[in-house]
């Protein structure tokens, strides 16, 4: 089929102004007035190849409406319809109006599946060459293939409805009469938009493609060959074979069917072989071979402009694009350069955008941004007033504009871009789709668990190399959009199926998502950061090369490494608070200058983070239960929970052996929960509490209970064979103090005593930082004491009298008790160990990456938890926040999801951290700095489990002075007589990798 540009003009003028369609001459006697699909159809094709889809959308909808219709419903032509309407909808990123249209298209299919069997077969002559070779006007390359361009028929007769003998056997069996007909039909295009409709649907459903049942049904009609036989219709046939084939995940078999469909009678290419060549450019490039995936789409390319399919020539473009990126991204890819003279292109403004992108980011690569400023606006000029530009080109000239401006230093628009384009890109997005339908298939029952977990495998994966390589845009907003339900049926496909040690590593991988989601760039910047400043020794080969390969593509990064590492020494030989005038003007000129460093290393690595530059994500790390398992010692336990919308599941397991169990209703526990910190004394975010309320007891009974419930087969003594206790919490249990649960000593007569008096306990906030990721603690040479009131209430007495309390149990303290001269985020780079000795107000109290760490620069630029981890990388190896907020104060009213606690773990602990002291809730007293010291004066010693625990055995006998406890409401014989209350010494958690001491040689 040609579609010549002055039929096109005609049609148009034909379908806007009238609606009518050409006469067509008969064929026979029962002719049909007019071929389909008619010309008031390929009016649609104009505004489409010019990027005007909804305009485009509208006529092949009003085609659509006119097309030809029996008792039977509509015939084949509405395939044309569908497909077309379908193809207006995916360019706009409407991925679920394609997919039904292109579903219509092949449903209808299905239904005529005979239909080229119905062709008068007196049509059907050998065919010819044509007389004007349209490859003779391509500017990029010429076919290697030695193929001609075969001279099709416009239309081909084809009988519509039914013989006389079935209308008889109708009539006498009560059927159904369809009068029969010969209807001339454009059987080229309706062939096209078959295989047009498979080949996209594959994009769109992806992995999902090869369980659907049309596929499947596709498969099954088309290897049965409804053609004439030993015909050239067959070669249509063996393109739709070969498409189904690969939807079904059938490559081998696709490849070979594709290869043999190419041409008809050994020379010449038709109306499908372009899209064959596609199919088999896709195939190779998913294969890695970049050389072939070129090669199939330059003919692919060829062959669509011999026959003026523009659409498919956009298609191959992309491929040409991709691969060149691929493979050559350091060169400007000159294929594409001489596409851009081609004369076609005037009146192709689709083609030319997305041409003029794929220049855009060729020149980006080869650092000309100039070239690559001047081919972006080409490409707006070229959507201007179109539709496109709301569609799937408008949302990668978003991103390609936020990968310019962070390449050009403009930190601020790169930013604004990307959000936007991101935002865009999550409807348009095939692999959010693709989640969100297997969501939809695996709650339904349409697929098997085994089915759903191979698809959310794929589907929710870690970043591979390939994804970006291939689609860093598209991998980033995977990163940015988390899908919980997808990412709790993955989980419950492992429990479904029995298999709880994968179940726990799914856990940790669902949890690294939901942190990555919180960051920007989708944790991308984080990735990049701990790939070029890690130890080497904590690499492993492929994150040594990947180091290797940023700092040889960006020497820039070097050059900011080694100027932050000059400016970090420098400032570690000035005082922490200095207090004579010229080293304080010292210090401050030394943090400018290392602000002006790390804001050229994040715009930096902000256009890195764009770009087709592969990355592992090694915070958090990620280990699997067996390798978390080898580096337990013989007498540690791990309990990890994952809470799902339903239940929550429990994994208990040591080195030698683990068990998983379920604890049902949620909101029970919850409830529960609430109820204990309530009895402790918490009702409101620092409201008092009053002493009468700590005599009573009922908070014992109810703790056991809870405990019993998280573990139902918990037996008495079971924890004196133990060392220690690493607890993974998941949403609420982050609020529970196990320390303070109370739990049978195995002494007889029932007697219970709390958790932590039996055993050592800690926090990871994941089962995979549950074991330590260095070889022993480094030992500190600085500590920053920021000296605040730990209670707003607090004179200046108190607060001299914590700081004397704890100054001679820290290494090197220096009191930092006024503003910084600079960003507490930069500042914290050189401190090797912090303690906030002040109110944290503004923690939980919305967007946790707003919240200070340090507080002495609280609402200031920089002093934000967000800022910490900026490059370059580092932070305090140990950090105590007795002055923390979390919703366990408010005895969990309101949305209280733990993610107060797990983002600051994990946020701290990204910038190097080890070690987390923070407060559940804000007590403020002395139990709270005696906790600081007692940990502190020995956790160069010990494990910071064991550290804790003894500590708590002395706070817990310490005698109790009203005056030191700022919340404590209430006189006479009621006032406790010690701080063996949870209320004093259960606030605070230890959050610990498990790392030791490092131990002096003998």
């Amino acid at each position: 089929m040609s579609l010549a540009s002055s039929r096109i003009f005609l049609a148009l003028i034909l379908a806007i102004s009238a609606g009518l369609v050409t006469p067509t001459p008969g064929w026979a006697q029962n002719r049909g007035s007019s071929v389909v699909p008619n010309d008031a159809y390929y009016a649609g094709f104009i505004p489409f190849y010019q990027g005007d889809y909804q305009g485009a959308g509208e006529i092949f909808n009003a085609a659509g409406r006119a097309g030809v219709r029996s008792t039977e419903g509509r015939w084949i032509d509405s395939i044309c319809y569908a497909t077309m309407l379908g193809e207006c909808h995916f360019q706009m990123g409407n991925n679920a109006q394609a997919l039904e249209n292109y579903n219509t298209a092949l449903l209808l299919f299905v239904q005529h599946s005979n239909w080229m069997l119905r062709i008068n077969p007196e049509s059907l002559q050998p065919i010819g060459p044509v007389s004007n070779d349209l490859r003779a006007n391509v500017t990029w390359g010429k076919s290697g293939r030695n193929t001609l361009i075969g001279n099709y028929p416009d239309s081909l007769p084809t009988f519509q409805g039914q013989t006389d003998a079935q209308n008889q056997a109708a009539v006498r069996g009560g059927g159904v009469l369809s009068a029969g007909r010969i209807m001339p039909v454009r059987a080229g295009e309706i062939a096209r938009c078959i295989a047009l409709a498979i080949y996209r649907r594959q994009e769109i459903m992806g992995p999902i493609s090869k369980y659907d049942g049309l596929t499947g049904n596709l498969v099954g009609i088309l290897q049965r060959r409804p053609a004439p036989p030993n015909h050239w219709t067959g070669a249509w046939v063996d393109v739709q074979h070969g498409l189904a084939l690969a939807a079904a995940g059938k490559t081998d078999e696709a490849v070979q069917t594709l290869q043999r469909s190419l041409t008809t009678a050994g020379q010449y290419d038709h109306a499908l072989t372009s899209l064959a060549l596609l199919q088999l450019g896709r195939i190779a490039l998913e294969q890695q071979d970049f050389a072939a995936a070129q090669t199939y789409f330059l003919e692919a390319s060829y062959s669509a402009a011999a026959f003026q399919q523009y659409q498919q020539v956009e298609d191959a473009l992309d491929g040409l694009a991709k691969v060149s990126m691929i493979t050559k991204a350091g060169q400007m890819p000159q294929g594409l350069l001489a596409m851009a003279n081609w004369n076609e292109l005037r009146k192709l403004d689709a083609l030319r955008a997305k041409l003029n992108l794929a220049l855009a980011e060729a020149n980006s690569y080869m650092g000309n941004l100039p070239a690559a400023s001047g081919a972006l606006e080409d490409a707006r000029r070229a959507m201007n007033r179109r539709s496109m530009s709301k569609g799937r080109v408008g949302i990668r000239y978003g991103y390609l504009s936020a990968l310019l401006a962070f390449q050009g230093g403009n930190a601020s628009a790169g930013t604004s871009n990307f959000a936007s384009a991101v935002a865009a890109n999550r409807s348009a997005s095939t692999r959010v789709y693709q989640t969100e339908m297997t969501n939809q298939l695996f709650v339904s029952n349409t697929i098997t668990e085994r089915s759903a977990q191979l698809l959310y495998d794929e589907l929710l994966r870690e970043p591979t190399d390939a994804d970006w390589i291939s689609e860093p845009f598209e991998t980033l907003t995977v990163l940015l959009t988390p899908n919980p339900t997808a990412m709790e049926n993955w989980f419950n496909t492992a429990i479904m199926r029995k298999q709880p040690e994968l179940a726990l590593e799914l856990a940790d991988r669902i949890r690294r998502m939901r942190f990555f989601a919180t960051l920007p760039l989708g944790g991308r910047l984080l990735a990049l950061r701990w790939v070029l400043e890690s130890p080497d020794a904590t690499l492993d080969t492929k994150g040594k090369l990947q180091r290797q390969d940023l700092l040889a593509k960006h020497p820039e990064l070097k050059t900011f490494q080694d100027e932050a590492k000059r400016l970090k020494g420098e400032l570690l030989q000035v005082d922490l608070q200095p207090d004579d005038k010229e080293t304080f003007v010292k210090q401050r000129d030394l943090v400018e200058k290392l602000q002006n460093v790390s804001d050229g290393y994040e715009v930096l690595l902000a256009a890195i983070a764009l770009r087709r530059t592969p990355s592992q994500f090694l915070f958090p790390p990620l280990k699997s239960t067996a390798e978390i398992r080898e580096k337990l010692e013989d007498t540690q336990l791990v309990l990890t929970f994952f809470s799902t919308t339903r239940s929550v599941h429990a994994f208990l397991f040591t080195k030698k052996d683990y068990v998983h169990w379920t604890l049902d209703n949620p909101r029970e526990i919850k409830g529960q929960i609430g109820d204990l910190l309530k009895q402790i004394g918490l009702v409101k975010r620092d409201a008092p509490v009053q002493a009468k309320d700590l005599a009573e007891t009922q908070w014992k009974t109810t703790s056991a209970e809870l405990l019993k419930r998280f573990i139902p087969t918990l037996k008495p003594g079971f924890w004196n064979t133990y060392s220690e206790l690493v607890i993974v919490p998941d949403d609420v249990l982050w609020y529970v103090p196990f320390e303070a649960l109370h739990t049978d000593d195995g002494l007889g007569a029932g007697h219970t005593v709390p958790v932590s008096e039996v055993i050592p306990i800690r926090y990871a906030p994941t089962a995979s930082l549950a074991v330590p990721q260095k070889d022993a603690r480094p030992r500190p040479q600085n500590t920053a004491i920021v000296v605040g009131r730990l209670f707003n209430s607090d004179d200046s007495e108190i607060t001299i009298e914590q700081f004397d309390q704890l100054k001679d149990v820290f290494v090197a303290p220096d009191k930092i008790d006024r503003p910084p001269v600079g960003p507490s985020s930069l500042l914290a780079k050189v401190w090797d160990q912090l303690v906030v000795i002040d109110d944290s107000e503004d923690a939980n109290r919305g967007d946790v990456w707003n919240w200070s760490p340090a507080q002495a620069d609280r609402s200031k630029p920089g002093s934000e938890l967000a800022a910490w981890l900026r490059s370059p990388l580092g932070g305090p190896e140990v950090i105590y926040l007795p002055g923390f907020h979390t919703g366990a104060e408010d005895a969990l009213k309101g949305n209280t999801t733990g993610n107060d606690v797990f983002l600051t773990a994990l946020g701290l602990m990204a910038t190097g951290s080890e070690t987390v002291v923070l407060s559940r809730w804000h007590s403020a007293g002395s139990a709270s700095v005696a906790t600081v010291e007692g940990i502190a004066s020995r956790i160069a010693e010990m494990p910071a489990s064991t550290a804790w625990q003894e500590t708590m055995e002395d706070v817990r006998k310490l005698s109790l002075d009203p005056k030191k406890e700022p919340r404590l409401k209430g006189s006479g014989v009621s006032i406790p007589q010690t701080l063996d209350h949870p209320y004093f010494w259960a606030d605070m958690m230890l959050i610990d990798t498990g790392i030791n001491p490092k131990k002096e040689m003998p």
